[in-house]
């Protein structure tokens, strides 16, 4: 496998994301770390302190053994300083770090940023008309795309870390504080005037750990019910009264608050003061809150490099995919003939089914993923492969097509959905979701014993409804009689949620 490393660093944090490919236009995280530096300039000076240096390389070195553990082929560092915060010996330092841990540091234009955000989102997201908002310590990006081409972008030097040095609560109270703050972003925003003005079908997304840290703490909130940043809608009026409460309580630098991965309360408030503004400037009442962003478009760049010229354009497949080749007792050509067998069962049933189109992305996943429990166990495997598709990162999926396919896939060798999983997650679902999963189950589970010898002797498959009854017929490459006998199995699921007699030949 093919490895590289990213390191990232701004005024108070560094992280480090190890990502591999094990085949040509794929990628996986295979791990992440975030340690704490300090390299703000406290004085009028503008230098780095000694103390201030020799901390970060400590963490640099313990990312340096990272990432000999893994055998990195390549090293990508990146800082990510403004000219207000850049130190003026960042360049001294940058050579100490090169000598001492061999990170090569260099920082990007505001442009390559935005360009590498947008490339992070549009790939591996399914949002075609979007505004992206990308939050760091001391920066805000802002990229606005229709269609995979990007409209507008425009980054803007200031960040929470910014705000607190610029508003200090220690000597104008919480309250004046947090007032100053939110006049001034709401000035900075308007200089972007495209951001009121965008249409009604345009996204609002969110990038940066002040999103996910925002996601913890609305999904807390309202006991969501799936533990997961990504893809996360939040809203208005939740984002607002977590806003308020916490403006109350102590948010001094020394405090942290629980559940959220910012180990400073102050940057997290003033995280949440600029979301505020963008929700207030964009006249949006939900941002989709999103985890990939910068780094994975720097990765990107590496892994799949054709999404500097042109973005996938199937961003669910690229996502399958993804999991598909870090899955390897997985047989990449019987997933796909079941995936093809299920979408073809689904077209042929569609007077029956009557199942609206927005379904097939979540047959698309249920079927290419139906087998993954395999990884834990091959008896009953569909039970495990429910808990395996739910913790996926499954790029151009929401989180109800998510757990919908992972119900999907639990009924693939004819069991019955789990009424305790359901009741947990129905605050995700319509009313007709439960009969559609039911049906889609049953649809997977004959596409996958059409395959169960995985030499894709079934090319393809006609049906016939005629009164009280559906007459498959199989067209085959050979004697299909096995396979025939296989799908038989599931007459009675058939029955009971199709209302027709199933016939097979």
């Amino acid at each position: 496998m093919e490895k590289i490393a990213v390191v990232l660093i701004d005024t108070y944090s560094a992280k480090l994301i190890i990502a591999g490919s094990k085949k040509q236009d794929t990628y996986e995280i295979l791990d992440r770390e975030t340690e704490q530096i300090n390299l703000g300039l406290e004085q009028e000076d503008y230098f780095l302190k000694k103390p201030q240096i020799d901390d970060c390389i400590r963490v640099f070195k313990d990312f340096r053994k990272i990432c000999d553990m893994y055998e990195t082929k390549k090293i990508i560092a990146i800082a990510n300083f403004d000219e207000d915060t850049k130190p003026k010996n960042i360049y001294s330092f940058f050579d100490e770090v090169f000598a001492t841990c061999g990170f090569r540091f260099t920082m990007l234009t505001d442009n390559e940023q935005n360009n590498y955000i947008y490339m992070g989102v549009i790939n591996t997201y399914d949002m075609p008309k979007g505004t992206v908002v990308s939050l760091t310590s001391n920066s805000l990006h802002l990229v606005e795309y229709n269609r995979r081409n990007v409209v507008n972008s425009v980054a803007m030097h200031f960040g929470p870390v910014t705000l607190l040095r610029m508003y200090p609560i220690a000597e104008l109270g919480v309250k004046t504080a947090f007032q100053k703050m939110e006049k001034y972003i709401e000035t900075q925003l308007s200089d972007a005037a495209w951001i009121g003005e965008m249409e009604e079908e345009f996204s609002l997304i969110g990038s940066g750990m002040g999103f996910t840290d925002l996601s913890k703490m609305i999904r807390k909130f309202i006991k969501y019910p799936l533990d997961k940043d990504d893809c996360f809608v939040a809203n208005f009026e939740d984002t607002e009264k977590i806003y308020e409460q916490l403006k109350t309580l102590d948010i001094s630098a020394s405090k942290r608050l629980k559940g959220i991965d910012e180990p400073r309360a102050d940057i997290f408030v003033a995280s949440l003061a600029i979301i505020m503004g963008i929700f207030k400037a964009s006249k949006r009442n939900q941002i989709n809150i999103v985890e990939r962003g910068f780094a994975e478009g720097l990765i990107l760049a590496e892994f799949v490099p054709t999404t500097f010229e042109k973005p996938i354009s199937d961003v669910l497949g690229f996502g399958i995919s993804n999991n598909l080749v870090d899955l390897e007792q997985i047989d990449l050509e019987h997933n796909e003939q079941v995936y093809n067998l299920s979408i073809l069962l689904f077209k042929q049933l569609r007077v029956l089914h009557k199942l609206p189109r927005g379904y097939v992305k979540i047959l698309r996943i249920a079927s290419v993923l139906y087998n993954v429990g395999k990884r834990i166990n091959n008896i009953n495997f569909s039970k495990y492969s429910y808990d395996v598709i739910l913790g996926l990162d499954i790029f151009g999926a929401d989180h109800r097509e998510q757990v919908l396919a992972a119900f999907v896939a639990s009924l693939a060798e004819g069991a019955e959905i789990s009424l305790t999983e359901w009741v947990k997650y129905k605050s995700m679902f319509s009313e007709e979701d439960f009969d559609a999963i039911k049906k889609l189950g049953v649809i997977v589970a004959l596409a996958s014993s059409f395959d169960k010898t995985k030499d894709a002797q079934v090319v393809d498959i006609n049906c016939d409804i005629l009164g009280d009854s559906v007459i498959m017929k199989t067209v085959t490459v050979s004697n299909a009689d096995y396979l025939i006998r296989q799908a038989l199995n599931y007459q009675k699921e058939f029955e009971k949620n199709f209302h027709k007699k199933l016939e097979i030949l």
